[in-house]
């Protein structure tokens, strides 16, 4: 069969107290029923499998709560990981993630399992984002909805006893509207990995035009009071002038000192002494200086490079992924180092090293890499970020102490020449005028920085708002072609629901030929027909319907981002008969196996069809009150 991702697909349950196994279960493709009486832990079991996925779980029941964690050996796109989480009445618990088999996880150390809370930080990342990551969904987020969680994405995948069945989401305490809209449409493939990419760049790149722009205009404040126009050419002119007129001063001066001074009129050593300490203190601080920023520039152009690797790494590495789901095993005749031939192996093992070949085993190590490369990637880039920031300080501090090292060198070329008699009241006035002359080149220099300042902010200004243009153009460009996927997602959705409305048992006159379903994941409403209200078992259905539908028009189109992953808990909810309840579990057998493409499909009932009690569908044993689904010893 062919598989679209994203895709979920849950191998294996296990649920410990104490250190010991209550629960231990395998689960397959397709469907999955979990059967058993009334009251006999069949909605614990699928509240724990919501839960172990990162969904919230706001009412557990006591059985649950003597649990202490939750294991789920989960495929993701391919990409095998196990999924652990403690159980607790307390919400927002985090996730610990082993990158292989629920058995291979259980005896490694500790450190190879990793943990992620429920929220994410500047420092560690949410649980979500990796399991989006191992899903290959995009990290949604906008101004309204903020960050889309693996809660949110639950809530429409499964459908529990608890929520209203009249809302397509489950009931959650604090919804929101935004949130809804954007789950369901990130689900329904509305939108791309380059929009949500642009999305996020023009927040990024918005915030930093503000503070460009902030930026130019204080700096255009405390230089707008000139009289003129304040550019580099006016500099240049300005320190051409005072150039020229120290030029005629040094003349004036010598004419003066050509009267022959004493060796007693010699400028005083202490004062040459000073001059030059100075002299050579800031020498050696630009020599430090220009090494630091050396430093910086060398590890700012190391790690750049290093980036770049990254991410050609993550390529690959994805792309290893698809070669190995369309390839499988590789078979070599000859080795690819000595081109020797190759002796043929036992069946099952590798070609090369003629150890077992395990193909799981090779998903559960591409998905670790993958894992590690994106964290280390992000890690490199905030600190990529920090040399930045120091390069960009480490030349401002260089301008300034070559700044000073210049003023210092001028004051120790006039002291040597400066005489101490009575010739330095003749000549003090020209010193003075020296000394004005310097504060105007120290001006200048001033003036010169932050001109360069406001070029290069105006420089980056205009770079900035035309990436805005681009981007945000090519977003109006993604919207319109996507609006157009979204409207055919909409229409798939609703001619399934369709469907499974008129294979329902007449028991509703709307659902025998229904001609328009439609739904709004904002008002978290659905209607048939124009109309809302229907009888309890009818609204049971019509929800079942919904999200059967959805999950089977995910298996029809490859672009939705819908996981091909649901869980029934409704189908036998408000009264429900047991004829209407079977025929709707042959409606989802129907659905799952007429796809050609991998989807699994889990379901509770205390009234399974008959032709169903089979081992291809069912998980574990036929549970009862007094032998119920968590086994406690």
């Amino acid at each position: 069969m062919t598989r679209f991702d994203p895709s979920i697909q849950v191998r294996r349950m296990l649920i410990e107290r104490e250190g010991r196994s209550v629960y231990d279960e395998k689960f397959h493709k397709g469907v999955n029923i979990v059967r058993g009486e009334n009251s006999s832990g069949k909605s614990t079991i699928l509240n724990f499998i919501h839960y172990g996925l990162g969904g919230d779980v706001s009412e557990w029941s006591e059985m649950a709560l003597l649990c202490e964690r939750v294991l789920l050996e989960v495929e993701m796109s391919g990409k095998i990981a196990t999924l652990s989480r403690l159980i607790s009445d307390t919400s927002m618990q985090p996730m610990d993630v082993f990158f292989g088999s629920i058995d291979a996880g259980l005896s490694a150390d500790r450190s190879q399992w990793e943990r992620y809370p429920y929220r994410r930080s500047q420092q560690k990342e949410s649980f979500s984002q990796v399991i989006f990551r191992l899903l290959d969904i995009p990290e949604a987020a906008n101004e309204d909805s903020g960050n889309i969680t693996m809660n949110q994405v639950m809530r429409l995948l499964y459908a529990d006893q608890l929520s209203p069945v009249d809302e397509l989401f489950a009931h959650e305490g604090f919804d929101n509207s935004k949130i809804r809209e954007a789950v369901g449409k990130l689900l329904c493939g509305a939108f791309d990995n380059e929009l949500y990419a642009n999305e996020l760049e023009i927040r990024t790149v918005d915030k930093r035009f503000d503070a460009v722009s902030a930026e130019l205009s204080s700096l255009h404040r405390a230089l707008g009071q000139a009289g003129h126009d304040l550019t580099l050419a006016w500099v240049a002119e300005q320190r051409a002038r005072t150039d020229q007129e120290r030029k005629s001063v040094g003349e004036e001066i010598g004419r003066v000192q050509l009267v022959s001074i004493s060796e007693a009129q010699r400028p005083t050593l202490g004062a040459l002494e000073e001059a030059y300490a100075s002299l050579v203190k800031l020498q050696e601080a630009l020599a430090v200086q220009r090494n630091e920023r050396d430093a910086l520039e060398m590890a700012w152009a190391d790690s750049a490079s290093f980036i770049r690797s990254l991410e050609e790494k993550l390529g690959a590495l994805k792309d290893a992924a698809l070669v190995a789901q369309e390839l499988g095993q590789a078979h070599f005749s000859a080795c690819p180092a000595c081109y020797s031939e190759v002796s043929i192996s036992e069946p099952g093992n590798c070609a090369l090293c003629k150890e077992p070949f395990d193909i799981d085993m090779a998903s559960e190590r591409i998905g670790g890499l993958i894992n590690e490369t994106t964290l280390q990637l992000r890690q490199s880039r905030l600190l990529q970020e920090e040399r930045s920031s120091k390069l960009i300080s480490a030349e401002a501090s260089l301008r300034e102490i070559e700044s000073e090292w210049s003023s210092a060198a001028r004051r120790y070329a006039e002291i040597q020449r400066r005489p101490t008699n009575e010739q330095e009241h003749a000549l003090s006035e020209l010193y003075k005028r020296l000394g004005y002359l310097d504060r105007r080149e120290e001006d200048l220099n001033e003036k010169a920085k932050m001109i360069s300042v406001m070029d290069s902010l105006s420089s980056q200004k205009s770079e900035l708002n035309d990436r805005l243009s681009r981007l945000r153009d090519r977003n109006q460009q993604l919207i319109y072609a996507q609006q157009e996927r979204l409207t055919e997602a909409y229409l798939a959705i609703s001619n399934n629901t369709k469907s499974l409305l008129a294979r329902d048992l007449k028991r509703q006159d709307s659902f025998e030929n229904p001609q328009k379903v439609d739904f709004s994941f904002s008002d978290n409403k659905i209607s048939v027909d124009g109309h809302t209200y229907f009888s309890a078992s009818s609204r049971a259905i019509l929800k079942s319907a919904f999200v059967l539908g959805f999950h089977a028009a995910a298996t029809q189109k490859p672009f939705f981002r819908h996981p091909r992953f649901v869980m029934l808990d409704t189908i036998e909810d408000k009264g429900m008969e047991a004829a209407r309840s079977q025929n709707f579990q042959k409606l989802i057998v129907n659905i799952s196996e007429e796809s050609d493409t991998d989807n699994q499909v889990i379901f509770g009932t205390a009234m399974i069809a008959e032709e169903l009690d089979r081992e291809e569908y069912v998980v574990g044993r036929f549970y009862t009150r007094d032998h119920p689904s968590l086994t406690f010893k």
